[in-house]
């Protein structure tokens, strides 16, 4: 019978540890150094705008402007109010901000494809397309106050308004814009109309029409919050305009930071859906 194994010595042992926690930071920074450079500069900036933040909030008199702790504090009170305005008014604003987005989805992409598939329509119909893109949203708020009230209704219609017209004019210009000779080789060996505008014009225009969307969720939640203000002081304007009359500049910076959050998260969605709905082949030269 072999005599019991001895526990190693406590120096090897702390040389083994140590070992293992040297090989743990090698392969973090290895894994760090693959990173791309991009998301150290926007690590960078991140910082950067921290660093301008809290200098304005020391620089400024007091109540003139919110430091980020005094943010953050008044985030965690604003969470834990009773009353919960802010939660029912993020719902409020990401209910109208959505539903308007996907019914100028709804419309504007297939809309602004088939004027793309159908040149003549297109050309005919260009300018009044135009003249109404440049139309300002806000002169039209009080037909929509008279037509649908001031409920949701309205506020959802104007913010399909505001979305409709980007996403339409980069659908409309990514369906004209497939290659030409692509499209005359296809046409030579016998492929069907039909056929083309499935395997040509269609995947041509995608990511044209995702600008539009990137485009159009930008706009319309700048709609949702001009029309929270103008049409029933609710939502997340609502607050703005709530805030910033009292000089409670800790919740109202928590309110533009939110807006800003919904920004982000609904393109960074976009942008995710587009990588997802390009061919592999075209992901690494297109999503480096």
């Amino acid at each position: 019978m072999s005599p019991p194994e001895e526990p190693p010595r406590l120096p090897q042992r702390l040389r083994a540890e140590a070992l293992d926690l040297v090989r743990g930071v090698a392969e973090a920074l290895r894994w760090l150094g693959r990173r791309p450079t991009h998301v150290w500069l926007r690590l960078l900036v991140l910082l950067l705008g921290l660093g301008l933040w809290s200098w304005g909030a020391e620089v400024l008199p007091r109540g003139f402007f919110a430091s980020p702790s005094e943010t953050l504090q008044a985030f965690g009170e604003m969470l834990h109010d009773y009353r919960n305005d802010y939660g029912r008014a993020l719902g409020d604003t990401l209910a109208v901000f959505l539903g308007g987005l996907a019914l100028a989805a709804l419309i504007g992409i297939p809309a602004g494809l088939l004027l793309g598939a159908v040149p003549l329509l297109g050309r005919s119909l260009n300018p009044y397309l135009n003249a109404l893109a440049a139309t300002p949203l806000i002169a039209l708020m009080p037909l929509a106050i008279l037509w649908l009230g001031l409920g949701p209704g309205a506020k959802l219609a104007m913010v399909a308004l505001g979305a409709v017209m980007p996403i339409l004019i980069n659908s409309y210009t990514g369906m004209r814009g497939a290659d030409a000779a692509l499209v005359e080789m296809a046409r030579a060996h016998g492929v069907g109309s039909w056929r083309r505008l499935i395997r040509i014009a269609l995947p041509s225009a995608l990511h044209p029409v995702m600008a539009g969307l990137r485009l159009g969720a930008a706009t319309g939640l700048v709609t949702a919050v001009i029309a929270d203000i103008y049409m029933s002081m609710t939502g997340l304007g609502a607050l703005l305009i709530s805030y910033g009359n009292s000089f409670r500049m800790g919740p109202y910076l928590v309110v533009v930071l939110t807006l800003a959050g919904i920004g982000i998260g609904t393109t960074g969605l976009l942008a995710l859906a587009e990588l997802l709905l390009t061919p592999r082949p075209a992901r690494r030269r297109l999503f480096p």
